[in-house]
């Protein structure tokens, strides 16, 4: 009995050591895939966003987010508070919840204002699916040739987000 608390002291402090050494990597199943293909319903309820629309000559922000959720206020809060130092990204927000919530979200942090930042209901749940993270916000930031560098479960510090974003 001894020896054997000690062992599983020692796994579970190397569970979360692993775990948290391999939070912010790319799922296997994401691996070298490319942007995905999606449409958002925008908020003025009739038009919609498609990924062709995305400029190639500029890397891509993809939050997934509830407008209910605190960490993705924090984020989005941070995100625009920065704004200026992510001028040549684009910043996709993207939401399964209900529009008038989606909608409120938007104008509550004014982000008409922010030209490099669309955002719009995932009608399809197009982006749990494809992601299948657990935690929002979810960040994944692409490359201008589509190519999947970082993937967040969870959000990330705006600090990092802005450096491995702006590379």
């Amino acid at each position: 009995m001894k020896k054997i608390l000690p062992t599983v002291i020692l796994i579970l402090i190397s569970l979360t050591a692993n775990a948290q050494r391999h939070s912010d990597t790319i799922p296997e199943h994401l691996k070298n895939l490319r942007l995905p293909d999606f449409k958002l319903l925008l908020t003025d309820s009739s038009t919609n966003f498609y990924t062709e629309q995305l400029s190639k000559k500029k890397n891509t922000i993809l939050m997934s987010f509830s407008p209910d959720c605190d960490h993705c206020k924090n984020q989005t809060k941070e995100l625009i508070e920065n704004i200026q130092q992510l001028k040549n990204v684009q910043i996709v927000m993207a939401t399964t919840y209900p529009f008038n919530m989606m909608k409120d979200f938007y104008n509550a942090y004014n982000i008409a204002k922010y030209k490099n930042i669309t955002m719009g209901r995932d009608v399809l749940y197009f982006f749990p699916k494809y992601y299948q993270n657990h935690y929002l916000p979810l960040i994944t930031i692409y490359n201008s040739k589509g190519e999947l560098k970082y993937y967040f479960d969870g959000g990330v510090p705006t600090t990092q987000l802005i450096e491995l974003a702006t590379k």
